[in-house]
């Protein structure tokens, strides 16, 4: 049962291969892009690192610092910003996702290698988790606007697409909560043990 429901979820990702394959490239290739220009001195960011010694941890609040990390980055970073903006219109994620990729590639290019070193795995996975959500805000902002677009070979009208891209995001969803969850522990851990 559980098996075929992992495989449920693989077949609808594999589907957009190719898509994921580009907002994969979109993403890290702005992160690439940001570091160029911070250390080109064109784009600056000023922040406070490193964060735990701004707001000091306890161990006892590591799991509180779990539990926001993660929904913050799930509701606000990944549904309402990634999600929700390709409802409106199926571009918008693509410049979101961009941006984002673009901020982090300015914010962790003037940081040292051994600091981007101990960060690269939290922006890897949360960075991942990102992508598919920017995947399921644009294949939901598809399904309504040009549904053979999303779906080529089938014949859906506007209201099947809808509800077909909102059964798959949901499906893609499924890898973004777990995605985004080990990305929180991964950067609280990351904040108490550095």
């Amino acid at each position: 049962m559980m098996r075929d429901f992992f495989r449920s979820l693989f077949l609808v990702v594999s589907r957009r291969s190719w898509v994921l394959m580009f907002l994969n490239w979109l993403f890290f290739g702005f992160i690439v892009v940001g570091a160029l220009l911070g250390q080109a001195g064109v784009v600056q960011v000023y922040t406070l690192l490193p964060f735990s010694e701004v707001f000091p941890i306890e161990v006892g609040s590591a799991l509180l610092m779990v539990g926001f990390i993660f929904v913050f980055n799930l509701v606000l970073s990944g549904f309402l910003f990634l999600t929700l903006s390709g409802l409106a219109f199926f571009v918008l994620p693509l410049g979101l996702l961009s941006l984002r990729g673009l901020l982090w590639g300015v914010l962790f290019g003037g940081v040292s290698t051994p600091v981007f070193l101990v960060a690269l795995p939290t922006l890897i996975l949360e960075g991942e988790g990102y992508v598919l959500a920017a995947l399921a805000g644009v294949y939901l902002g598809l399904s309504w606007l040009k549904p053979k677009w999303a779906y080529r070979g089938e014949d859906l009208s506007r209201l099947e697409g809808f509800k077909r891209a909102l059964k798959d995001g949901a499906r893609v969803y499924v890898f973004v909560v777990l995605l985004l969850l080990v990305a929180a522990v991964v950067e609280t851990a990351t904040l108490i043990f550095v």
